[in-house]
């Protein structure tokens, strides 16, 4: 498989679109204009302001008027800047907290007193003093991975090894965890002398943190167009890449023609406009009907213009899951997903089906789990809310 990524200019904003195989996979927005709310991974000097034990949760306020969820799971130890009284949280307490949900529609933004620090290869993490290896490193490297992070056990933080790990030396990895650890106590201690609702670390721009979060292997470019804000992108993208990801650094390459600019080259116009539609054609002739709500999100499969009918349902099937998931990834569909497959005879169908929707979402960089099937035959998904959808990026 080839990987390339684009960084440009559409509708009036940045955005970031991940191709494989010259098919779009993902997109990523920068914001339109003036900052409206928290951003994804940023820290505050919060203040807790009410406590609802019945929802075991509670209200942390991060600026004047924004307040945001905060989970009383008791994982954690937070790191208070302001302690009242001998019980673990009560409100007045003032503490460090980081963004780990953006507010979605109606539900505010989610924070935790867990602190993370991404890298390429490593999630440095305050909450949690374990050490874990990406789902998708097996074997030997996994080994080699869990034997490499005892070198930490013994630290104030736990670590997680990315997928980038696959192919990263020994020597970047150590070096970049002693980055995100000087980072990490850094941000502590001076987050113990800032006054309430300080913001202690911003969130990159989401472009930026979306190449930061691309999976490495097999990216050929990364290809920016260098008209954009008057040289401006090229020039963040070119100095990130120089101190953050510097294997990175000859991949990336500055488009010149303004005569035809990337949009057009790509025609990135036309795949977000496909992927807002609530019909999705396929090679087979038959379709997806995505329809969002509220609470869910369904997808109809209907075999169409298909020409292959009874016999070859199955063969559909598959085509409309691999579609399914590339179109959940490309939209960032989270939460509770439901596919209505065209039906199945046997319990091998169903069962061979779940089996190779399973694999396909483990592709996908945020997976999703199949939970299981109805006794009507309606497939349920769920997959982690983080980001907001394209939907609500496009009028975010």
């Amino acid at each position: 498989m080839e990987r390339k990524v684009l960084l440009t200019e559409c509708m009036n904003r940045r955005v970031l679109a991940l191709l494989e195989d010259e098919k779009v996979t993902e997109f990523h927005f920068g914001s339109s204009g003036e900052k409206k709310s928290c951003c994804l991974g940023e820290i505050y000097v919060g203040r807790v302001r009410k406590i609802l034990p019945n929802i075991g949760g509670a209200f942390v306020e991060i600026a004047n008027g924004e307040q945001c969820y905060f989970a009383l799971d008791g994982k954690y130890t937070p790191v208070f800047t302001n302690k009242i009284g001998k019980k673990p949280l009560v409100i007045g307490d003032e503490l460090l907290v980081q963004v780990e949900k953006e507010a979605v529609k109606t539900k505010q933004p989610v924070v935790t007193g867990n602190l993370n620090f991404t890298g390429q290869y490593v999630v440095l993490t305050s909450g949690n003093r374990t050490i874990g290896v990406s789902g998708k490193i097996h074997g030997a490297r996994k080994e080699e991975l869990q034997k490499l992070g005892q070198d930490y056990i013994d630290c104030d933080f736990g670590l997680i090894f990315r997928t980038n790990c696959v192919e990263a030396e020994e020597t970047q990895i150590h070096a970049e965890i002693d980055k995100l650890a000087e980072n990490y106590h850094r941000i502590v201690e001076y987050g113990k002398m800032r006054t309430c609702f300080s913001c202690l670390q911003s969130a990159p721009d989401p472009c930026v943190q979306a190449l930061r979060d691309i999976y490495k292997k097999d990216l050929t470019e990364i290809i920016v167009e260098e008209t954009v804000e008057d040289g401006a992108l090229y020039k963040e993208v070119q100095t990130y890449l120089k101190t953050e990801m510097p294997d990175e650094l000859p991949l990336l390459r500055a488009y010149t023609d303004p005569s035809y600019p990337l949009v057009k080259c790509y025609n990135l116009e036309g795949a977000i406009r496909e992927a807002r539609q609530e019909r999705v054609w396929m090679k087979s002739g038959a379709y997806l009907v995505i329809q969002p709500t509220e609470a869910l999100t369904v997808i109809d499969v209907n075999s169409g213009k298909c020409l292959k009918k009874n016999s070859h349902f199955p063969e559909i099937n598959r085509e409309a899951a691999r579609e399914a998931v590339r179109q959940i990834r490309l939209r960032n569909i989270s939460g509770i997903i439901i596919i209505d497959f065209i039906n199945m005879k046997s319990a091998e169908e169903k069962k061979e089906l779940l089996a190779y929707l399973q694999r396909e979402l483990k592709k996908d960089p945020n997976p999703g789990n199949v939970m299981g099937m109805t006794k009507l035959q309606l497939v349920e998904i769920t997959r982690k809310k983080i980001r907001k959808t394209l939907e609500e990026s496009l009028h975010g």
